[in-house]
């Protein structure tokens, strides 16, 4: 049950990461873009807290790759990385707390 639940979130956590480059690429808009990493990849991170790195790389790595590929150079987008890495580890933190308070309570 648990590879399942682990495999899920790795499979919506690449389609989120997708999505959000393909939103980067229309759009100036990036506090709500910043803000949508963070959320996307703390929630992702707090179902799977030891996952929640390998996480942050997947939501916010396509945001650079795909602007090195349209600018050439040094992308900007690599700032995403912090905002889902830090996103990540809130959520893991928030994860952990929450199992452990649930498993307290119920036993």
């Amino acid at each position: 049950m648990r590879s399942l639940v682990t495999a899920l979130v790795i499979v919506l956590a690449c389609v989120a990461g997708l999505w959000l480059a393909s939103v980067d690429a229309r759009t100036d808009d990036t506090g709500i873009e910043a803000g949508l990493v963070f959320l996307i990849a703390a929630a992702f991170a707090a179902v799977r807290p030891r996952a929640a790195i390998i996480i942050a790389f997947i939501v916010g790595g396509p945001i650079p790759i795909a602007e090195a590929m349209r600018s050439g150079g040094f992308p900007a987008g690599v700032v995403a990385l912090g905002f889902s890495v830090a996103g990540a580890l809130v959520g893991a933190y928030v994860g952990i707390i929450a199992r452990r308070s649930a498993s307290s309570t119920s036993a």
